[in-house]
């Protein structure tokens, strides 16, 4: 085993020498405001009082003039004061952020560092490697040899008419154009974003330590020589490639679909290739407040991103994504209606589609049994005209299904039957699935396999910026 005193010596001796310079200023700093502070006391101790005057209209004069001139010398003094106090706070972060510095550089080699623990880009020691799995397994994320999982849910809310740029940010970044939101084990329930600190950090561990190679970010190039229209020259990402699958259960089946299916290329009028993604591993940058090297990736929320930016963990590989036009196939993406029962009476599990105004119910879920709806439900809505409305939903062969323009609207329920009795919906729980990153391909299942139909692209599609 390797000897590590030297490394101890090193980083002892260069810690003493440090803080004892970083001492002295600080104490020349502070000393400075004392002596100001003592400056102040003594001339308002010698500064002989004013002798009462007859209040003629000359000593009135002469008060407001000397008040006046107090008022400016006390404004002069507080302000130097405050800016020795914030060049004195300005300091101590400085030494701090320095000393962090220090640390890093006299670590031992491939040891994390900082309160990220982060190990250098490049090879991992088997101690390294051993803390990210432990790092990433304490977040919630789940690695296995050349995959990881960690748990999202299906964000019901992208705008459809305009381009995505992310297909997975940690909630809630990108909400109008991402597809998934990854949360961990994390529920929905008063969840805030500050809760999900470290979590993009862990999904970058467990890429490191299931053994996927970093590469590099794309980037843009200066123009080829003798480029008449002086175009930057766009430079793909690279490292290993990573196929993205989600897994979920709907209408009581397992159902895996590979990521790319669910996005579509104009350019091609296809779906994505199946090895579009790479693993970039983000940059790094110093974290504002420790001074500790951290991953952009961490800093944004962005995990996967199908438009190239090199704060991502994971980014697209296809130079057709300069053009910003990739659409979501909604054809394949589900469209899952899980509505929760007041009372504690389970779910009603169904599909929506919000281009019909259609809403489908298929069964009945309470602690883990579905059973089938045997009577209509109804939808409670307003009409047109905002008076209330109630219809009932008509029988098909995938459940009850109604059609209705107060379906457009967030303001309305279900009143179902149900073995407890009569009662109404309170609202919606989103599609919580599982994010796989995987070496090898992923195999579709249930949805995910089903024949891929001819792709149809709506006719006001976004024109896109073009390429940059």
């Amino acid at each position: 085993m390797t000897d590590r005193s030297p490394w101890l010596v090193a980083l002892s001796t260069a810690n003493l020498l440090f803080l004892v310079a970083a001492a002295f200023l600080v104490r020349g700093r502070l000393e400075s405001v004392d002596a100001r502070l003592e400056s102040l006391e003594h001339r308002a101790a010698t500064t002989p009082k004013p002798k009462p005057e007859r209040p003629d209209a000359g000593a009135s004069g002469d008060l407001a003039t000397r008040l006046q001139k107090l008022s400016d010398d006390a404004y002069t003094y507080y302000s130097e004061l405050a800016s020795d106090l914030h060049e004195t706070k300005r300091t101590v972060k400085t030494i701090h952020a320095t000393t962090k510095r220090i640390q890093q550089q006299l670590a031992a080699p491939g040891s994390p560092v900082g309160s990220w623990s982060l190990l250098p880009v490049g090879t991992p020691t088997a101690e390294g490697l051993a803390a990210y799995q432990r790092d990433a397994a304490n977040a919630g994320v789940k690695v296995l040899p050349g995959r990881v999982e960690v748990r999202g849910f299906l964000n019901m809310s992208p705008w459809t008419t305009m381009p995505i740029e992310y297909f997975v940010t940690r909630f809630p970044v990108s909400g109008h154009e991402t597809l998934l939101h990854v949360v961990g084990p994390a529920t929905l329930d008063h969840l805030e974003e500050s809760d999900l600190k470290g979590l993009v950090t862990a999904i970058y561990k467990g890429f490191v330590a299931a053994g996927f190679q970093q590469g590099s970010p794309s980037r843009l190039d200066p123009p080829a020589p003798g480029d008449k229209e002086q175009r930057p020259r766009w430079v793909a990402p690279t490292g290993d490639v990573v196929y993205v699958g989600v897994r979920y259960m709907l209408g009581g089946k397992l159902h895996v679909a590979r990521a790319t299916d669910w996005v579509i290329d104009p350019s091609t009028r296809s779906v994505l290739p199946q090895d579009a993604f790479r693993f970039v591993g983000s940059q790094r940058d110093d974290d504002f407040e420790t001074g500790d090297e951290m991953l952009t990736a961490e800093a944004g929320g962005l995990v996967v991103s199908v438009y190239g930016n090199p704060n991502a963990l994971v980014e697209i590989t296809l130079e057709s994504n300069l053009q910003n036009r990739y659409q979501y196939h909604h054809a394949r993406i589900p469209k899952p209606a899980v509505l929760v029962l007041a009372d504690g009476r389970g779910h009603l599990e169904g599909t929506r589609d919000r281009a019909r105004n259609a809403l489908v119910l298929q069964a009945l879920e309470k602690g883990g049994e579905r059973r089938p709806i045997e009577k209509a439900p109804v939808l409670l809505g307003r009409g047109t005209d905002g008076a209330p409305v109630e219809v009932p939903f008509t029988k098909v062969a995938s459940g009850w299904e109604v059609v209705h323009a107060a379906l457009a609207k967030g303001e309305w329920k279900v009143r179902v039957e149900t073995p407890d009795g009569p009662t109404e919906s309170t609202g919606f729980e989103p599609l919580y699935v599982d994010l796989l990153f995987s070496k090898t391909p992923i195999e579709p299942e249930g949805d995910g396999a089903a024949p891929m139909a001819p792709i149809v692209l709506p006719e006001d599609l976004p024109a896109g910026t073009g390429t940059r």
